[in-house]
């Protein structure tokens, strides 16, 4: 996503305050509205705990050359630390057909450095207004959704270019020691958040105890994020619906795997 409509100073400014009541350190790449904010400008590196950020600057809407040369030789120099790589413009082909006619220059060179650094576990990047993902053999690539209005998916290439009008929403990383877990959370009308033990305490309690024997879990905490303060601002989840509402428990059997060996646990029933 751009971070402004025209890279103003008002704009850039705006942005910054509004991160800036997020309370957790944060990151910004320009995208092609945000060209000439001198502030994230140039392409850079950022160790974060156990991962390595690398942050792409394409708000001219080309991976050139000389950033193939620059992200080669940087991805050479740490072969081990898990890395992230985030861009502006998708990589590769979306399939909706407009878009991939929009700011697509140098994907190539940009995939094939990509290949020959398997610790790049995924590559970020925005613009298209909605989530899409694909990869490219073990490196996932994730095309986050739209804050703003959406490109409608329209796979036609006879079809005439259209936006939609669904619910604001934003993608949320979590490295969970071994794997990035990607999710999706809407942005809408205020909600209600239903405590699951109120219908299914023996669910929560089950899954408690799951929890604390996973390896993810251990007692090393130096690689979780610290605890933040409450904020001032709201933030809304979808509102659930009835459908969605859980089912009292009732004992049944799951596979389950906890490290390297496999196991059966009893795990009530949720839904």
């Amino acid at each position: 996503m751009n971070l402004t409509h025209n890279g103003s100073p008002a704009e850039w400014q705006e942005v910054c305050d509004r991160l800036g009541a997020l309370n957790v350190p944060w990151q910004a790449i320009p995208g092609n509205h945000d060209r000439g904010i001198q502030e994230i400008a140039g392409n850079r590196i950022v160790d974060s705990g156990p991962l390595r950020l690398v942050l792409l600057d394409t708000s001219n809407d080309v991976f050139t050359e000389e950033d193939e040369g620059w992200l080669d030789t940087q991805l050479a120099t740490d072969t081990k630390t898990p890395t992230v790589i985030a861009i502006h413009q998708p990589p590769f082909e979306t399939g909706i057909w407009w878009m991939d006619c929009v700011g697509r220059k140098g994907p190539d060179r940009l995939e094939r450095v990509v290949r020959n650094h398997p610790q790049v576990i995924k590559v970020l990047c925005g613009h298209v207004h909605r989530l899409i993902q694909s990869n490219w053999g073990s490196c996932s690539l994730w095309a986050c959704p739209s804050t703003s209005p959406a490109v409608a998916v329209d796979l036609d290439p006879d079809h005439a270019p259209a936006e939609s009008a669904e619910l604001p929403t934003f993608s949320l990383h979590a490295w969970t020691g071994s794997a990035m877990a990607s999710h999706i959370v809407p942005i809408g009308s205020p909600s209600v958040r239903s405590p699951i033990d109120l219908v299914a305490p023996d669910f929560v309690q089950w899954v408690r105890g799951v929890q604390s024997k996973r390896s993810s879990c251990s007692s090393d905490k130096s690689h979780q994020p610290k605890k933040m303060e409450r904020s001032t601002s709201t933030f809304s989840f979808p509102t659930r619906t009835p459908s969605m509402a859980p089912i009292p428990a009732t004992p049944s059997s799951v596979a389950t795997s906890e490290d390297s060996d496999q196991q059966v646990a009893e795990m009530p029933d949720l839904c």
